[in-house]
């Protein structure tokens, strides 16, 4: 019986997981089969097809997917969009609407696979029409084909024609943006990454202009000409007046009216429109910030407080997070950090804790250390320009409704604690009823890591125990490189509820979540989790296996890599 649950839910699971890939390709698939059999059997196109073959109807039915692709692909990205559904959605159906929020990615990338694939599909039918046009070159039909004759060279349409050019660059941008997307070049070649993805500019830019050519023709007189009239010797023809009547005209063609590019055109509106708002909203008085405090941190990290520089207090939520620019670094680049602290009453500014990943991070983390050093061989006196940020957003993500949920398990690893601090923070200043059960589990590597932190940690368990409450925030913490009890009682020694929550190595994840299932039978925990992807796999994972024990876990996660 064990067998038989463990193969269901895992079928579940795998059809839970892949049920948007599953009806996306289905939904691709009837539109191509749409378009492929309305140019199979469309009479008008009788003898375009009769030069092309499938050739035709494979090219032509994949036109539409890529055209609604590209309408679609866009709208992940927008992080405009997004906050929009969040407001608008946001108390309708909040599980459906965070679900949204964490696969916005995943949304892409199968957007992303999928283009790639038809573009190719479309791509190979088109160099078969090109020989087709060259094979099957008919005198009598030259309107209607492409090559200039049985002798014109492949080459020569494939990239001295404005469809075959336009073709070829937009093959070879997607190749490009494809390939700088993997996971390992954008961890370690950012920038090329971020600048070729604006390759799709170009992508678009050729789209518009790919069917100029107007290879693809059909017949405006069906009614005089009726198709294979082509195939009736003049006598024939002229012996019988029912002939003459259906073949009263030779076929006349024309290249008709082009509305598929509306489709693209929509996403790329939207994304322009996106981009455009967050550009005016990033430089607007309102959001215009001021540095306050900067400092590198231990645990190679730096400390960030900025000021609104409006009188209005901007309006926060935990969990939320900004993109951030350093104009002295890149006028480019943004890059998303999770808010540590809110504003509050009589203090318009927030808080960021960044981890130094990447060539960005590294730079700033440099210039303010150099700022720090030249202070203190000067007296205190800053010889340095303060360094000054644009801010985008606050914006939505799955950790928002952390506060809605009754009870939650929180694990972070390393600077992935970020978008819990807040709520700790919260949970600290007031007495706000839920969560009403919280579990953190936060791993790193290094012990400074933990100091970032502790302080609030502390704080928020005397909070519980002078409350007589101290079951409600339930801490675990896990040193995994390098463990040494002297350092741990040098760096905690005055923080007992910390030092007594040190555990060496990595969690036993069995052990927590029957912990959890122990707790909490027939209920409901909210379980997030912000850290690597192979952290995510594993807690997912988990959470499947023990939801199977009579306590219901659901799974949420964070990540911006």
């Amino acid at each position: 019986m064990e067998r038989v649950n463990k193969i269901y839910h895992s079928s579940r699971n795998f059809m839970f997981k892949y049920i948007i890939a599953l009806l996306w390709t289905g939904f691709n698939f009837v539109v191509f089969c749409k378009a492929f059999s309305n140019y199979h059997h469309d009479v008008e196109y009788y003898y375009l097809s009769r030069i092309l073959g499938n050739g035709l109807c494979v090219s032509r039915g994949t036109a539409p997917v890529l055209n609604v692709t590209m309408a679609l692909i866009t709208l992940p990205t927008c992080k405009t969009f997004n906050l929009l559904l969040h407001k608008l959605f946001g108390r309708c159906s909040t599980r459906l609407l965070v679900h949204y929020l964490q696969k916005t990615k995943v949304l892409h990338l199968i957007l992303g696979c999928s283009l790639l694939i038809v573009a190719i599909v479309h791509s190979v039918a088109h160099f078969v029409n090109i020989v087709n046009f060259i094979d099957n070159y008919d005198e009598r039909y030259r309107e209607i084909n492409w090559a200039n004759g049985p002798d014109d060279n492949v080459l020569r349409l494939l990239f001295a024609t404005p469809t075959g050019f336009s073709g070829c660059i937009m093959l070879l941008t997607l190749a490009a943006m494809a390939y700088l997307a993997r996971r390992s070049m954008r961890d370690r070649f950012y920038n090329s990454f971020f600048t070729s993805h604006h390759l799709f500019l170009v992508f678009y830019g050729m789209m518009f202009y790919h069917p100029l050519s107007n290879i693809i023709k059909h017949q405006t007189n069906v009614d005089k000409h009726k198709i294979m009239c082509d195939l009736v010797d003049n006598v024939t023809l002229h012996s019988n007046e029912d002939l003459l009547v259906l073949c009263e005209e030779p076929p006349q063609f024309s290249a008709g009216a082009k509305r598929a590019w509306i489709w693209p055109l929509v996403g790329l509106a939207i994304y322009l429109a996106d981009i455009s708002f967050r550009y005016l909203t990033s430089h607007s008085e309102r959001y215009r910030v001021t540095t306050v405090q900067t400092y590198a941190m231990a645990g190679h990290a730096i400390h960030l407080r900025l000021q609104f520089c409006c009188k209005e207090m901007v309006k926060i939520l935990p969990g939320q997070y900004i993109l951030l620019q350093c104009p002295a670094i890149s006028t480019l680049e943004w890059h998303p950090f999770t808010i540590t602290e809110l504003p509050i009453e009589g203090r318009n500014d927030i808080t960021l804790t960044i981890k130094v990943r990447g060539d960005w991070t590294e730079e700033l983390y440099d210039r303010i250390v150099q700022r720090e050093q030249c202070k203190r061989n000067l007296g205190g006196v800053d010889p340095y320009r303060r360094i000054e940020f644009l801010l985008d957003g606050p914006y939505p993500s799955v950790m928002s409704n952390m506060l809605d949920c009754k009870r939650i398990l929180f694990v972070g690893a390393g600077v992935g604690i970020t978008p819990f601090v807040t709520i700790m923070r919260l949970l600290l200043s007031s007495n706000v009823d839920q969560p009403a059960r919280v579990h953190l589990v936060w791993i790193a590597r290094n012990l400074e890591t933990f100091l970032w932190f502790s302080d609030e940690i502390a704080r928020l368990q005397e909070k519980f125990w002078s409350q007589n409450k101290p079951d409600r925030f339930w801490v675990k913490l896990y040193w995994t490189q390098n463990y040494d009890e002297h350092l741990l009682a040098e760096c905690f020694g005055d923080m007992p509820s910390i030092k007594s929550r040190m555990h060496r190595g990595r969690p036993n994840w069995n052990d927590v979540f029957i912990d959890l299932v122990t707790l909490y039978p027939k209920k409901s925990v909210s379980v997030f989790s912000c850290g690597p992807k192979e952290l995510t796999k594993e807690i997912r994972l988990k959470c499947k296996e023990y939801s199977k024990h009579g306590c219901k876990l659901s799974y949420f996660h964070e990540g911006f890599g």
